[in-house]
């Protein structure tokens, strides 16, 4: 008998419009994002079995970029569709220490030296008219 009272009475506060708005909906499920998101311990996974404030499971992604993980983690708001309009997301974003900017800066200053270095030999070979079967330019 009580939860045929508490249904009627959730059915009857739907029906007149006193259930929550969407914009409290949205903040509830902002709410449950940005907790779950803070769980991440910044690797490279991620689950979470939570779900937001329509009663739809949250989805989540870690992507690795040169110097992060970036994770995203998903609500595709009241229509449940995926990738559209009405999703909310958060987002955070970790070093992953795997590949430092030193490292980085590094690399491309060996390739712009590789690259410096062609470019001399084949100016100096130009000038000396050898190669490329130019003649030499006085």
């Amino acid at each position: 008998m009580k939860r045929a009272s508490a249904l009627l009475v959730s059915l009857a506060s739907i029906a007149s419009g006193c259930g929550p708005s969407a914009g409290e909906l949205r903040e509830k499920t902002l709410s449950v994002l940005n907790t779950e998101a803070d769980r991440w311990d910044g690797g490279q996974e991620f689950v979470t079995t939570a779900n937001d404030a329509y009663g739809r499971p949250l989805t989540s992604h870690v992507e690795k970029t040169k110097f992060n993980y970036v994770l995203e983690v998903r609500s595709h708001g009241p229509d449940g569709l995926p990738k559209n309009s009405d999703d909310i997301a958060v987002m955070r974003s970790k070093r992953h220490g795997e590949t430092s900017v030193t490292e980085e800066a590094g690399r491309a200053t060996e390739a712009l030296s590789r690259r410096a270095a062609r470019g001399l030999i084949k100016g100096a070979k130009e000038g000396l008219g050898i190669g490329g079967g130019g003649e030499k330019k006085d």
